[in-house]
Order: C-alpha cells, then sequence, then structure tokens
C-alpha cells in the first residue's frame, strides 16, 4: 500500500525496475476487457498488478512462488524509494469443502440462535480476528461461500511508513509463516492434521 507511480510502473517500467530486464523482450499484458483498470504483467510466472494506491504480486500455489512475490516486493521498494508507502503484506488463501464438525461448530455464535429463533434464515457467514504476531497482525477471515465450502484467508499485515519495516515483514522467514499457519489452521480452527496443511493451499499472494 502507498502512492505508486503508474506512469513509472507501465509494463515495461514493471519488467525493468521490478525485474530487472533490460532491453528487448516479450512481455505477457493482460487488459480488461470489461472495466477499466490498469493492465496486469506476467513474468517469471507471476502477475503484477499497479495502480495509485497499491502494487499486487500475484504468485502460483506453491511456498516457492509466495517467497518469490516478497522478493520482487522488496526489489520494488528498492527500485523506486521515494514512493510514499503506507503497509505490505502478503496472503494465504486456503478453501475448504465438507468441513468436519469441530469447525463448523466453531462458526456458531449465540446470535445465529436469536436469527433463528426469529424466522430468519441465515445465508452467509463470516469471521474475522486480527491477531498480534511477532511486529504485525494476522487478519483471519472466514467466510462460507456455499453449502458446506468455506474460504479461509490469512492476511499477514504489517502497517508502517518505514520502508525498513516492511522490508523486514515481507522477509519473514518462510518456515515461521508455515508454522504460524499450521498453528492456526490446525490447532485453532481444526480443518487439518498438522501435516496435511498443503492439500489446503489454494493461493498465495
Amino acid at each position: 500500500m502507498g502512492r505508486w507511480n503508474p506512469a513509472i510502473l507501465t509494463p515495461k517500467g514493471i519488467a525493468q525496475h521490478i525485474f530487472s530486464r533490460e532491453g528487448e523482450f516479450p512481455i505477457e499484458v493482460m487488459v480488461p476487457l470489461d472495466a477499466q483498470g490498469p493492465p496486469k504483467v506476467r513474468i517469471d510466472g507471476l502477475s503484477v498488478l499497479a495502480n495509485f494506491e497499491r502494487l499486487v504480486i500475484e504468485c502460483e500455489d506453491s511456498w516457492v512462488s509466495l517467497e518469490s512475490a516478497r522478493e520482487y516486493c522488496c526489489k520494488a521498494i528498492d527500485a523506486l524509494p521515494l514512493t510514499p508507502l503506507t503497509a505490505a503484506g502478503f496472503n494465504l488463501r486456503f478453501k475448504l469443502s465438507d468441513p468436519e464438525s469441530p469447525f463448523v461448530d466453531s462458526l456458531v455464535l449465540p446470535i445465529d440462535d436469536k436469527i433463528s429463533e426469529n424466522h430468519l434464515t441465515i445465508k452467509g457467514r463470516e469471521i474475522h480476528r486480527s491477531v498480534k504476531w511477532e511486529n504485525g497482525l494476522i487478519n483471519i477471515q472466514i467466510s462460507r461461500i456455499q453449502a458446506d465450502v468455506y474460504n479461509i484467508l490469512l492476511n499477514f499485515d504489517k502497517k508502517s511508513s518505514n520502508s525498513e519495516d516492511l522490508k523486514s515483514w515481507l522477509s519473514t522467514s518462510i518456515e515461521d509463516v508455515k508454522t504460524i499457519a499450521t498453528k492456526i489452521l490446525c490447532s485453532i480452527l481444526e480443518v487439518c492434521e498438522e501435516g496435511d496443511l498443503e492439500c489446503l493451499i489454494q493461493q498465495g499472494q
């Protein structure tokens, strides 16, 4: 999050400043056809989108890809050091189908009974918690998108205007990220056994 300059972060500018690609080379550019918005550039298996408010690097569903995306975020901060920054973070997204009862039961709140008592039907359910971790936050968001299908988002968030603080957050050991993600998903939410975390991962960003 910050005040990025799209005039600098054109597709060629992204390739040059973030990926250190010089000279003439092919760049895959995806342009939205049904809405106005910045193009998305794809290089080295990563998709990059930049507008005035944020720079987003989307990665594939692997820890290695997430590690690479975070490294390129740090390169972007170094390449454009005058960019005013406000926050940095990365996301782990998981999709859960047909969860066991301990997870489902943990999402039921007293207000749900009151809704039912008043003859209203709950069509969607979303839970959000923010927990302090290291020197930042992990925002845990759980949403039911259809019957017996849930999305779980772990947003690792650090708010600061200091670029070194933000780069440090983006450089958090991937093993530490795996450890806390395992604790949240397996010990707290009870959606998997400790060794089954990989089968849930949908996308890291």
